[in-house]
């Protein structure tokens, strides 16, 4: 907001001299080429207000009563064609529960377009009624320092060393687009995370504006209420899980990002399209492109199979609690046959999808 104030009162033209001319007495007769010109008649207008002289007769004015809900729908229709969406958002929502606990399960996006809409009246309602939100990790122990994490606090060889020699090439080419400053942070991260990094800046450099994702909504929604926000697991901890996988797994997840042709903004835009949509089946956008960006096996299971096994061991856990309690995390984590949902199933949970 305040660049846009400051562009526009850059923009804005100085104010002009003003000229004093003479006046022209009323009845003084006017002429055109030394002869007298007779006043030709007046014709009567109707005055109409301002706004109706401007405005087609269906858009309502000033004066006219707007209610939130009519304000609501409008920008609603200016952020989904801004954004593609010819739809209106109904992302998928899980329950389970006992007589005296019910948990919902809510897959997120962790980044999103700016003006992204993904929220509806069900998810509104579940974070109003809810009594707890649990999420992954709570904001200031989720990411912890990597040369702590990361081999035992040795520092870090250059990204360039722990490519593939075949790869080399492609890393050059990539960091050379990047400022010196970027290119070191990037020397700085895990290999796995440096992977995640590439498919990052390439989206920002296409263009991509990265932007609060659902959990910073629903987190601050909990905490501006003063409702408990807790995590369901130490973040520190499952880090060093993952750095803990063998380099040469991670160097492929690394290899593979540089290898992946530029996406179209369609193409990159698809799963968070097919997220907010509630798809999440075999063929939708949203699994394909988590089968492509989870790496390896041995990546792919630190990232998300134990990680969902001990989810769901909690989640049991958690069903002694009385009350009602949100779940929300990475959208990843409610896909495919080790999903938590999957998980939760096989341990004798009953799991309803409520939307």
């Amino acid at each position: 907001m305040a660049v846009a104030l400051s562009l526009s009162c850059a923009g804005a033209p100085a104010l002009a001299q003003r000229i004093a001319y003479p006046s022209v007495p009323a009845s003084e007769t006017v002429t055109l080429h030394g002869q007298p010109v007779e006043p030709a008649p007046k014709v009567g207008y109707t005055a109409l207000p301002l706004d109706d002289q401007t405005a087609p007769t269906d858009t309502p004015l000033d004066g006219d009563t707007i209610s939130p809900e009519e304000a609501a729908r409008g920008a609603d229709t200016l952020l989904l064609s801004q954004l593609s969406q010819n739809y209106r958002p109904h992302p998928a929502i899980w329950r389970i529960g006992d007589r005296d606990t019910t948990i919902y399960l809510f897959g997120t996006v962790h980044v999103l377009p700016p003006g992204f809409a993904w929220r509806d009246a069900a998810i509104d309602a579940i974070v109003a009624k809810a009594d707890t939100l649990i999420v992954e990790a709570i904001d200031e122990d989720a990411v912890p320092d990597f040369a702590v994490t990361y081999a035992g606090g040795s520092a870090l060889p250059p990204l360039a060393a722990r490519v593939s020699p075949d790869h080399r090439a492609a890393l050059r080419r990539f960091t050379d687009t990047l400022p010196p400053e970027a290119a070191a942070v990037l020397d700085g991260m895990p290999t796995w995370i440096a992977a995640i990094a590439v498919g990052f800046a390439r989206d920002t450099q296409a263009g991509e504006l990265p932007g609060p994702g659902a959990d910073d909504w629903i987190e601050a929604q909990f905490r501006s209420r003063h409702k408990p926000v807790i995590a369901i697991e130490d973040a520190a901890k499952v880090m060093g899980q993952v750095n803990a996988v063998a380099e040469a797994e991670q160097r492929k997840t690394l290899d593979k990002a540089l290898d992946t042709p530029a996406a179209t903004r369609a193409e990159r835009r698809a799963p968070t399209h097919a997220w907010a949509q509630g798809d999440l089946g075999p063929g939708s956008a949203l699994t394909r492109d988590l089968a492509v960006t989870t790496g390896g096996d041995a990546l792919g299971g630190a990232l998300l199979a134990h990680r969902n096994r001990a989810w769901a061991d909690a989640l049991v856990r958690r069903l002694k609690v009385p009350g009602t309690a949100l779940f929300a995390a990475g959208a990843g984590h409610f896909i495919g046959p080790d999903s938590v949902l999957a998980l939760l199933e096989k341990r004798g949970v009953r799991v309803t999808r409520v939307q």
